[in-house]
């Protein structure tokens, strides 16, 4: 009856307090009506026929009768203070309850709903430890307080008893009343709590998928700026250094500046054909089957030829292989051979002209590629050791995406980069991989893109 009602206020937004008042009200006005279905069927009916004349003393004048009524809507009025305090709430409605069996007459008994409201608040707004004793309590407190002032039934009238078996019958009646209501609100609340910890664990589910889908966004564009970068940019730098040597010979040496152009034309193409991969790859990442492209990936076994590559350019490239071979993870080749590639492009890059020392040490636990090359202006003296060759003076150049991509490639794999000007004046670069990635190292899936490259050609670093 109560739910349209306040379904009704709850779309009004109305406040807590008055949705109670509204309760308070609609409790009033059905105590009323079940008071007089009391008072006439039940008395008269039933009361009359067992007492005989005493039911004179039943009868409630219309003095009485308004204070009776006055009384019931107060106590049905007191449940506004329901929510903002339930303790208190059930005190005055169990008072009021006292105050309404004193205006009765002395065989007439009504226990008013507001009572077990009242109980059912304290059950289903406090904690469920304390709010079943508070409820019996009330009751124990309401059944005496109310057997003083009206005193027991007397005992010559049929089914009176004695006035200790009426104390203890009406406490036990009482008592089970109110701690059933109390029992149903700890159902409720408990019920109500359980719902609210599940749509918080929801929401905050839904914000850490929101969170998770947006790291992974953001993981799979560096990803991308990864690949496009290796595959581009590398080739790209190769191509500047080679149509600045063809601009400097078109006049002075036509013959080697068409070579030049030839080289460039090769490496034009192999870009092309690299990205076109890459893109395909990139479009094939959501395969039903979960496999990457075919694509060959590169080895230990490419860096020579991309060593030869990079002296095709011009450098000056001395290479040592230190240890004894041994098995690589997959990733962690690719690795070394990416970041072998990134070094010889910023070589170039920074310091063209100067030799360029690459070591790869097989250790027994690790691989170490270290890439030594000059990165000063000639004449600068030490003073020069602390920036690269395009810094500022007395300032470090910011690390570019290269050396980013590096060290993020280094962490998938459980490895270890780092980036430095040395004492001497030389730019270093080393990269330490294991040979068994450590177990909650490398993000699962982080490098599932597999990058183009074509059997026994190194691509151009950049």
């Amino acid at each position: 009856m109560t739910g349209p009602l306040f379904r009704r206020l709850r779309a009004a937004r109305a406040t807590p307090t008055a949705r109670d008042a509204a309760l308070g009200a609609v409790v009033g006005a059905l105590t009323l009506v079940l008071f007089l279905v009391v008072e006439r069927v039940a008395f008269d009916e039933v009361v009359a026929p067992l007492v005989g004349q005493a039911a004179d003393a039943g009868h409630l004048g219309t003095g009485g009768r308004l204070a009776v009524v006055g009384v019931i809507v107060a106590q049905a009025m007191l449940l506004t203070l329901r929510r903002r305090s339930p303790l208190l709430c059930l005190a005055l409605v169990a008072a009021a309850q006292v105050a309404l069996v004193a205006v009765l007459p002395p065989l007439m008994t009504f226990q008013a709903p507001a009572t077990l409201v009242a109980a059912y608040s304290v059950g289903a707004h406090l904690p469920r430890r304390g709010a079943l004793g508070w409820s019996g309590a009330a009751a124990v407190v309401q059944t005496v307080l109310a057997f003083v002032l009206t005193g027991p039934v007397p005992e010559h009238l049929p089914a009176a008893g004695t006035a200790a078996t009426q104390l203890w019958t009406g406490l036990l009646s009482a008592v089970l009343a109110y701690v059933a209501a109390t029992a149903v609100g700890v159902y409720v609340g408990t019920r109500r709590e359980l719902e609210t910890q599940l749509r918080e664990r929801v929401e905050q589910a839904e914000r850490e998928r929101e969170a998770l889908a947006a790291r992974a966004v953001l993981e799979e564009r560096g990803r991308m700026a990864r690949e496009l970068h290796d595959v581009a940019a590398h080739h790209l730098s190769g191509i500047v250094v080679q149509a600045a040597a063809a601009e400097r010979l078109v006049g002075t040496d036509p013959d080697r500046a068409r070579e030049s152009l030839r080289w460039i034309r090769t490496q034009g193409r192999s870009t092309l054909d690299d990205l076109r991969l890459v893109v395909g790859l990139l479009r094939s990442g959501d395969r039903a089957d979960g496999r990457d492209g075919d694509a060959p990936q590169p080895t230990l076994d490419d860096l020579p030829a991309l060593l030869t590559l990079a002296r095709s350019t011009g450098a000056d490239v001395r290479h040592e292989v230190r240890g004894t071979e041994q098995d690589l993870p997959p990733n962690a080749q690719r690795t070394v051979y990416r970041v072998l590639q990134e070094s010889l492009a910023n070589a170039r890059r920074h310091a063209p002209g100067q030799p360029v020392t690459v070591v790869v040490d097989h250790r027994p636990d690790e691989v170490v590629l270290t890439v030594r090359n000059r990165v000063v202006v000639p004449g600068d003296g030490p003073a020069a050791a602390g920036r690269p060759a395009e810094g500022r003076p007395g300032r470090a150049a910011p690390p570019g995406h290269g050396i980013i991509g590096m060290s993020e490639r280094a962490a998938l794999v459980g490895g270890t980069l780092q980036a430095s000007v040395t004492p001497d004046g030389a730019w270093l670069v080393r990269l330490a991989v294991p040979r068994e990635v450590p177990i909650g190292r490398a993000a699962p899936g982080a490098e599932t893109l597999q990058e183009p490259t074509r059997p026994g050609v190194g691509q151009e670093a950049s």
